[in-house]
């Protein structure tokens, strides 16, 4: 070979099949570039972009440069494995792992430029020449590149500067997707003594620093795994302790172009992102993205990486051992993915819905608490159900568990291996109907009751004799959400010690304390005749009675100590004094006055709503 000529030496379709049709968008012959500077122990990349009038991009980094025997002798040969020829694994100091290995990727510039120009500088001497495209396939076999500059002697560091012009793309460049595709390609920009910086149209103030983080820019994450994994999981591969890397799981799905792991080799891209599993369907795929380095690949014997370097030979048989231990992985990710998710929604959901599940779940029988942990499990794990309606639909799971038709019905769907959003609100309508019609033969029946309550007002029953037993054996009547209601022997019997019988008007004498524990509080329940007026003197006597039982619960810690008392009566005295009273106490949440007529009327509309609710959902069953 001449030393005064430069030869290109090809068969023309590899031209047109590695050049044109592998590189015909501007990311990854930008990318070929970066990696040729890289290999040349560059410390410093610049890509210019410019789009304003004729379109041209330089690549120009600081990097070792070549003679003209290198021109002709590396550069220009297409093809030519630098680590086979050479024997070296390593950059020409010694400081890197080369990332090139086929010899191909200068041919990328002719995917989107017709006209390259190279100028490089070594040793003090610049050499300068022209690669045109139409001269290149005219030639046929042996092209020989335009000359500009040889040997010329200069005063400056050693660097390269290669030209694209004649570019073929209409649109402008896009600074910020370059920079992405970047990151998406290499994992080098982070390395001590390597940056690549962006300019747009001369703009130097504007330079733009490529770096690694770029590729996970909009991932907002909720959890990540660091590789290599832990040994204790029990995946064996013999590499697995070089396998390093950042698994990330979004709170959001993530961007398909990232959707996967992605695999590089020596900072380089050798796989696209992917799951490496014919069974990658599971809902927590779209959450997942990251990035694996397995540098030894680069040295085994063989070439396992394909020419476009979107994917490695996993028909081979090291690649599939490979596969086997990454689709592991990818499984222990996406299990513990399904465990972080569910304790954090369990958090999330209980502060919602105020309640401790996990204590709730405990608390009961352990056949019953099984089947509420089956519930529980399937609405957290229905990704199509919002948090506040999966907190709302655990609320009234746990207040439905009081019920043991509930607790039967429930029973059916332990043989329900797959409760999906869908399935899951659709039982819960159909509870919904079997807990109304419960409710309403509840209510028919009370609506019995409550004509039976009636006519005690009526007829001014005997507080003793008759209204006390009544509200004993129904004390839903004066309020729904009681299901105890006693006589407290306890509070009698403190009652006669502190308060003489001739201290009560000879109408009213009586001793008897009706108490009921309802959310946690103690009900003091005076109640007088139907027609009775409460008075002044009455509420007295009950905040005296609600602060002496108070007195006494803050000393016993089996009791709570918050209590409430309910005066009931036939009617309210009109004057001032009385009703300022009964303001003053309600507002204080201490004593409430209701009569017997308020109840009356409440126990009709409260347990008519249920009638009502009822026909609602049988005529559109129906």
């Amino acid at each position: 070979m001449s030393a005064e000529k430069l030869i290109m030496k090809f068969d023309p379709q590899t031209i047109e099949h590695l050049g044109i049709q592998m590189y015909y968008t501007l990311p990854p012959v930008i990318a070929e570039l970066v990696s040729n500077s890289y290999d040349a122990d560059a410390s410093i990349v610049t890509i210019q972009l410019n789009d304003l009038g004729e379109k041209y991009i330089q690549i120009i980094d600081d990097g070792h440069g070549m003679s003209f025997e290198d021109i002709n002798t590396k550069f220009l040969r297409i093809g030519r494995n630098r680590r086979i020829q050479t024997g070296q694994q390593k950059s020409e100091s010694g400081k890197r792992f080369v990332i090139g290995k086929k010899g191909i990727g200068k041919l990328s510039f002719f995917g989107i430029a017709h006209l390259i120009i190279v100028e490089t500088i070594r040793d003090g001497l610049k050499n300068k020449f022209t690669l045109d495209w139409e001269s290149l396939i005219a030639s046929q076999e042996n092209y020989e590149p335009e000359i500009n500059i040889k040997d010329e002697a200069v005063d400056l560091p050693n660097g390269t500067i290669i030209t694209l012009k004649k570019i073929k793309r209409k649109t402008g460049f896009d600074p910020d997707n370059i920079a992405y595709n970047l990151a998406k390609t290499f994992t080098v920009f982070d390395e001590n003594g390597f940056e690549a910086f962006i300019i747009h149209n001369g703009k130097n103030k504007e330079k733009f620093q490529v770096r690694n983080e770029l590729r996970f820019n909009n991932i907002d994450s909720e959890f990540e795994w660091t590789f290599p994994l832990s040994e204790d999981l029990g995946l064996s591969y013999e590499y697995s302790s070089r396998i390093t890397g950042r698994v990330i799981s979004s709170k959001s799905t993530v961007p398909t172009a990232i959707n996967g792991l992605t695999l590089f080799s020596r900072g380089k891209l050798v796989n696209d992102p992917e799951f490496y599993s014919d069974k990658a369907s599971s809902f927590g795929f779209a959450y997942l993205t990251g990035w694996l380095n397995i540098d030894f690949i680069d040295e085994w014997d063989k070439d396992v990486i394909s020419t476009n370097r979107k994917s490695l030979n996993w028909e081979d048989e090291d690649t599939s051992k490979l596969r086997d231990y990454l689709s592991q992985a990818v499984k222990h990710i996406l299990k513990d993915q399904r465990i972080k998710r569910k304790a954090k929604q369990i958090e999330l959901v209980s502060t919602i819905a105020k309640i401790d599940i996990e204590k709730w779940q405990l608390s009961l029988p352990k056949h019953e608490g099984n089947l509420a942990k089956k519930l529980v499990d399937s609405i957290l794990s229905s990704d199509g159900i919002p948090t506040a309606k999966q907190a709302e639909l655990i609320k009234f799971v746990k207040d439905s568990f009081q019920f043991e038709s509930f607790k039967t019905f429930a029973q059916d769907l332990e043989n329900v291996d797959d409760l999906n959003s869908s399935k899951i609100l659709e039982l819960f309508k159909e509870w919904e109907y079997i807990e109304a019609r419960e409710m309403y033969k509840l209510a028919t029946g009370r609506i019995q009751t409550i004509k039976t309550f009636e006519n005690l007002i009526i007829k001014n029953a005997l507080e003793v004799k008759e209204i006390h037993p009544f509200f004993e054996k129904f004390p839903w009547i004066l309020d729904p959400r009681i299901n105890m209601f006693r006589h407290e022997t306890q509070y009698a019997t403190l009652l006669k010690e502190n308060y003489l019988e001739s201290d009560l008007e000879e109408k009213n004498r009586r001793i008897d304390f009706l108490c009921t524990s309802v959310s946690n509080h103690r009900f003091v329940i005076e109640i007088k005749r139907p027609n009775h007026t409460i008075t002044l003197k009455d509420l007295d006597q009950a905040k005296d009675y609600r602060s002496f039982i108070e007195d006494r619960c803050s000393t016993d810690p089996a009791h709570p100590n918050r209590v409430i008392a309910y005066v009931v009566g036939g009617a309210i005295g009109d004057d001032r004094k009385t009703k300022d009273e009964i303001s003053t106490m309600r507002t204080a949440d201490k004593v409430y006055v209701v009569t017997f007529s308020q109840l009356l009327t409440d126990a009709k509309n409260y347990h008519l709503e249920f009638i009502e609710k009822y026909d609602a959902l049988e005529n559109a069953r129906s």
